[in-house]
């Protein structure tokens, strides 16, 4: 038990002193969109559920309990035309744990200001990370490293960030904590004056198979976090399994109003094999209340595959 709680307690130490540090509004906001069909249908809900490419934007420890070659690729329709593409991959190893791999890149129209003679401006977000996930008895660790490359107009931000998390299994249930985006702040280039720091974020999570049966399977998982420019949310999420084949997802994340990554969301997915090639389809909606009379979606597809 010792070894349970002492990378815990280091954890803790190192959320503390980093809490204490940095306050206030984040740049980057890229790195706080939920990335992946499965984890966005359950609320972002997936630090201690996680078990698929997916965890490298939320847990890296998590990569430990993946024991195929894995891919992912995802297309996210949101607000206001804005897009976003993701592909994922992980890597088993005998000798380095299990590595993943990210690049997610979000781009949109081009913002126009028709009351001046201004040409187009151009925005677009570019996250690039490589992670490892490795396990020491119950004890699953992880860390990622981050390449963060923003572009507005003729100015250009470039930072790097970090992850370390933690994952161990206690009585069929996985408990997990997670510090994201250690790095320094985001500067636009040129422009001598004026930064902002990372969303630095502190998760806690638990999840545990509440049905487990060869015609069922239900998953349940509920998270704690702080973001340092958003407060402490809370989150939950829940995944219906028929027979292996058909996944119906549901998640909603508690946060303040008016906070578009807040609120209900759900989903589905389609599995199915073709020799060792396994292949899940899934999609994701999240409607966000824009403004109290107008509601936005948000729509995302995924493709998985496993080896």
């Amino acid at each position: 038990m010792k070894r349970v709680f002492l990378p815990l307690s280091v954890f803790f130490l190192l959320a503390g002193a980093l809490g204490a540090q940095q306050a206030g509004t984040s740049g980057a906001d890229i790195l706080e969109v939920p990335i992946g069909v499965r984890p966005a249908a359950l609320g972002g809900t997936y630090s201690a559920l996680g078990d698929d490419v997916y965890v490298i934007d939320y847990n890296p420890a998590g990569l430990a309990r993946i024991s195929k070659y894995s891919l992912g690729i995802d297309h996210m329709e949101d607000i206001a035309d804005v897009e976003i593409e993701a592909l994922s991959a992980a890597v088993p190893t005998k000798n380095y744990g299990n590595l993943g791999f990210q690049v997610v890149y979000r781009h949109m129209p081009p913002i126009e200001n028709t009351l001046a003679t201004d040409p187009p401006v151009s925005a677009s977000d570019v996250v690039v990370t490589f992670a490892d996930g490795q396990q020491f008895g119950k004890i699953a660790v992880g860390g990622a490293f981050k390449t963060i490359v923003s572009t507005l107009g003729d100015k250009q931000a470039f930072t790097n960030a970090f992850d370390v998390g933690f994952k161990v299994l206690l009585l069929d249930t996985d408990l997990a904590a997670v510090v994201q985006n250690i790095g320094p702040n985001v500067q636009y280039q040129p422009d001598p004056q004026g930064s902002d720091p990372l969303p630095l974020t502190f998760r806690l999570g638990a999840a545990r198979p509440l049905i487990v049966s060869p015609d069922s399977t239900l998953l349940a998982a509920g998270e704690v976090l702080y973001v340092n420019d958003e407060g402490t949310q809370a989150s939950v999420g829940a995944e219906y399994w028929h027979r292996s084949i058909l996944a119906l997802r549901a998640g909603y994340r508690f946060s303040e109003s008016g906070d578009l990554e807040g609120g209900f969301s759900a989903g589905a997915a389609l599995r199915y094999n073709l020799g060792r090639l396994e292949y899940e389809l899934g999609y994701t909606w999240h409607p966000a209340e824009v403004s109290s009379s107008f509601i936005a979606s948000s729509s995302l597809f995924g493709l998985l595959l496993w080896y």
